[in-house]
Parts: structure tokens; sequence; C-alpha cells
């Protein structure tokens, strides 16, 4: 019984290598079709020649331009696609001059990624330049063999929040604007397992990220997950839970004013990164959840997003109740937006100011006597 559990295990994953074999193969013969293209460049440049010489002799043919025209075509189609063949050719060379255990790591592959990360995780500090050089690799993916960058990206921060690198801290905070969002839930992981207080302005923008994420945060098995999830709890182990809780509850809550006051609170010390976490809520798939942080937006005096709610509000794909909150606070955010801003008493040059007198430095040695009063003989009375 055992020994056919292991054989049916092992199937899939045999099946898996030979159909990762078979399609290597076909794009390796892919690249013969490059000497293909090569040739209708040729074609092409050639056949633009002859009809500039047409042109030239002014052969009167009523065929010339639409000759022009065609041959331009083709060989702007063979040019565009032989550039894209020598780039994918470079890209896979390149990849191939990476070592072994980093292509693993941006494997499509999950049980591939997870193996490599392990046995990078018993080296120790000496894997941490594999991370590194895996972290340094473009995030797109490559267009033959089996690679991703954002994976390899993933489990590099992986790696380094495990191994507790503090000095990737500034290449990983990089990551917290990645364009995919499994990189930048497991950036905003690796600020929370390392304790790293000043990364919590840029994890509150997160709380409003809805985009579903594939992460192993710590664990040894991907989870699915939303980025959100990932920073909540990142900055509830930074000890911002409470802020978490109020950013939540003014985004369930319709126009809980309490919940709001709840939220001004953390306003002197992250009203930017508030703010920007309001804003991304505003392109929610959850439209009640986007039409609260516009209130929440109107509600705060937030001018800055005045442009999105502008574009939401004009937008015929905005949705109904959306574009309603819209309309009904940018006319007040208009307002706040015109009138004069403070003084800036710390910009005032005092230095052309005139000094304040000191009575000290008054000379007092040329200034007349006081007078003396005279004694009862009406004599003036004598120093």
């Amino acid at each position: 019984m055992g020994m056919g559990k292991i054989e049916q295990t092992k199937l899939p994953t045999k099946l898996r290598q030979i159909a990762e074999k078979v399609r290597r193969k076909l794009k390796q013969w892919s690249l013969k079709g490059l000497w293909v293209f090569v040739l209708c460049a040729a074609f092409a440049i050639s056949a633009s020649i002859s009809a500039l010489i047409f042109l030239a002799l002014k052969t009167q043919t009523d065929y010339a331009p639409l000759v022009i025209l065609v041959t331009t075509a083709v060989f702007l189609v063979s040019f565009h696609s032989l550039v894209v063949h020598l780039a994918e050719f470079l890209l896979l060379h390149w990849l191939r001059s990476l070592p072994l255990i980093v292509r693993q790591l941006g494997s499509h592959y999950g049980l591939q990624r997870e193996e490599a990360l392990k046995r990078l995780l018993r080296m120790g500090e000496k894997a941490i330049p594999f991370f590194l050089q895996a972290f340094k690799t473009p995030e797109d993916s490559a267009p033959y063999g089996d690679w991703s960058g954002a994976r390899a990206h993933q489990y590099a921060i992986e790696g380094l929040g495990r191994l507790k690198v503090r000095e990737a801290i500034d290449e990983v905070a990089k990551a917290l604007n990645s364009s995919d969002a499994s990189v930048r839930a497991t950036a905003a992981w690796f600020f929370g397992e390392l304790g790293i207080k000043e990364a919590i302005p840029n994890l509150i923008p997160l709380l409003a990220d809805e985009e579903k994420c594939c992460v192993l945060c710590g664990s040894n098995k991907e989870r699915v997950t939303l980025v959100k999830h990932v920073a909540a709890e990142a900055l509830r182990r930074l000890g911002e839970g409470e802020l978490v809780e109020d950013f939540k509850r003014v985004l369930e809550r319709e126009r809980d004013e309490e919940a709001l006051k709840q939220l001004r609170r953390w306003l002197p010390q992250y009203r930017h990164p508030i703010v920007r976490g309001l804003i991304n809520a505003l392109s929610n798939n959850n439209v009640f959840s986007a039409s609260q942080a516009a209130w929440a937006l109107g509600k705060l005096n937030a001018v800055e997003a005045l442009p999105v709610l502008e574009r939401l509000a004009n937008s015929f794909r905005t949705p109904h109740m959306l574009r309603q909150v819209c309309k009904e606070v940018i006319p007040w955010l208009r307002l706040i937006a015109t009138l004069p801003s403070p003084a800036d008493l710390t910009s005032i040059r005092t230095e052309n100011l005139p000094a304040i007198p000191d009575p000290n430095a008054i000379p007092t040695d040329t200034l007349p006597r006081p007078a003396i009063a005279p004694d009862e003989n009406g004599e003036a009375q004598s120093h």
C-alpha cells in the first residue's frame, strides 16, 4: 500500500518533468525561425530598394505606390520580429549564466522553488549572495525556459527575511511598489519579521491593496491571500494594530463618524500614508469600500486626492455609488484648495531685522546729573 502511494505521487512529477523537457526543445527549435525572419527582412529591403529605383527613374506605373506600401510593411514586421527574437536570445543566454539554484528560485513550479529555498536556507549566511543575485534580476518573465523574475524576487526576499539580513532593507523597500502582488506582500512580511518600524509609513498604503497573492511568509507551503492581510499582520507586529483596525472600520462602516474620529488621531504622525491608502482604496473592486474611502477623503480635507476623485466622477465606467460620492465631496475639496495657506513662520528671515537694544550698552557718563533738592536752609546739599 505504501509503495503504491509513493508511485502515484511520483508519477505527476515525472510527467511534469517530461512536459517541461518537450517544451524547452520546442522553444529551442523556434530559434531556428530566426533565420526565416532574416531572409524576410532581406527580401523586404531588396524590394524597397527596387521600388525606390522605379521612382528615381520616373517609371510610369500604377503599382509603384502599392509596391512601396507592401514592402515597407513587410520590412517593418520582419525587422520587429528580428529585434524581438534577438532580445529573447540574449535574455536566454543571460539566464543560463546564472547559478542553477538562483534559476530554480524563479522557477514556474512551486515545488522546485520551495526546494531551492530550503537548500539555500540550510547554507546559512553563505546563501546571502545567491539571494541578492536573484533579487537584482529583472522582474519580467523570460520568454524561454523555466523562469519568472517576480517569483525569483519573492523567494529572494523570503530567504533574506528568514536569515534576518538587515543589509537588504533598502532594496526590499523598493519591492513594496512592485507590480507583482506576491512581491509586495512578501516585502511587507519582511519588514514585520525584522521589526523595522521605519517601514510603517510605507506599509500603511498597502492596507487598501485587495489584490490576490500567493506567498510563503515564513511557512513551508504557499498560501493564497490578499496583500492587505499580509500588510496588516506586519503592522500589528510593529505595534500599530490599533491603526489597522481604525483604518478597516472606516472602509467597512457606512459614514461612521466615530470610526473616522478614531482614524483622525493618527493624522499628526501618519497623515500622508493614510491619505495614500484611502486613495488606493478608490480603485477597489468593492464599490462600498471605495465609496467609503471617497467620503473619508472629503472629511479629512485631503485636497491631494482631487485629481483622482475628479477623474472617477467624470468616467462613465465608475460605479454609480462611487461616482455620486465623488461628486459630493469634490466641491468641498475645491473650496479647501482655494483657501490661502497659513504662513510658515519658520521661513521668515530675521537676520535683517533691527537688533534689540541692550540697556547696558548705553553710555551714561555724559548724561546730565539729576537735580538735587535743597535742604531746610535753602542751600544745595553737598555730595
